[in-house]
């Protein structure tokens, strides 16, 4: 067994030993609320003996506890990991004194890039955000270039890229059907709820929605009216 602040960690019940077994215990500290400070003490012989597991999992702990030096070194040896690239785009967006990193928008994007190519809707969404804003090279209009990124990661089940998509649909593109869909997508979606923009996309969807479909109802019954009553007749009553 390793024991850390007095309490035993074992692994089936004997003493850990491989960098495997390390990192298990660390991951499952991390994610665990009651040891999470225990995390770090088992990543870190993983992380020495090569686990790359370990050393992604301290550059995401790092960066989360504010400890940015570190977490660069470790996020700069995770290069198949999305988060990781999300991270380093992160802090060239923002500018890092602390590990050395000055802003650049130009470096941001290329990390945002490479985070959304491994498959990290955060960064999509950022990119499109970015090029919505006319802060990137374009190649196409704007919205255009935005949306395929918005799309991307509500693909992923990115509620706020939901959102945002259909945002663009209804206001820009016209497309209530489209819109409403993507609206429906943020509604449904479980983790809505958890992000911090949540209350306010499930009101505005849950509104627009009423909308299309009012307006939806009323064209219907408007082709109804031309229908039964076409334009000839009309004057007819008149």
């Amino acid at each position: 067994m390793v024991r850390w602040q007095g309490i035993d960690f074992t692994v089936d019940g004997r003493e850990p030993v491989t960098a495997e077994e390390y990192y298990r215990i660390g991951l499952q500290c991390w994610n665990g609320a009651q040891y999470r400070a225990a995390a770090v003490f088992f990543l870190e012989p993983a992380a020495d003996a090569g686990h790359s597991g370990a050393v992604e999992l301290l550059g995401h702990v790092d960066f989360v506890e504010g400890r940015y030096a570190s977490a660069v070194q470790r996020l700069r040896a995770s290069p198949d990991s999305p988060r990781a690239a999300y991270y380093l785009a992160v802090l060239h967006h923002r500018g890092c004194p602390q590990a050395g990193i000055a802003q650049s928008l130009d470096e941001a994007a290329r990390w945002y890039g490479v985070a959304a190519g491994l498959g990290e809707p955060e960064a999509m969404l950022t990119l499109g955000e970015l090029y919505l804003e006319r802060l990137l090279p374009l190649t196409r209009a704007p919205a255009e270039q935005a949306m395929e990124y918005f799309l991307a990661a509500a693909a992923r089940e990115h509620p706020y890229a939901q959102y945002r998509a259909a945002e663009l649909y209804r206001t820009l593109y016209q497309d209530p059907g489209r819109a409403a869909a993507l609206y429906r997508s943020c509604v449904d979606n479980p983790l809505t709820g958890r992000h911090a923009l949540g209350s306010m996309m499930t009101l505005q969807s849950q509104a627009h929605l009423r909308e299309i479909e009012a307006a939806r109802t009323a064209d219907l019954q408007q082709q109804r009216r031309d229908a039964v009553n076409p334009m000839r007749h009309r004057d007819d009553f008149y």
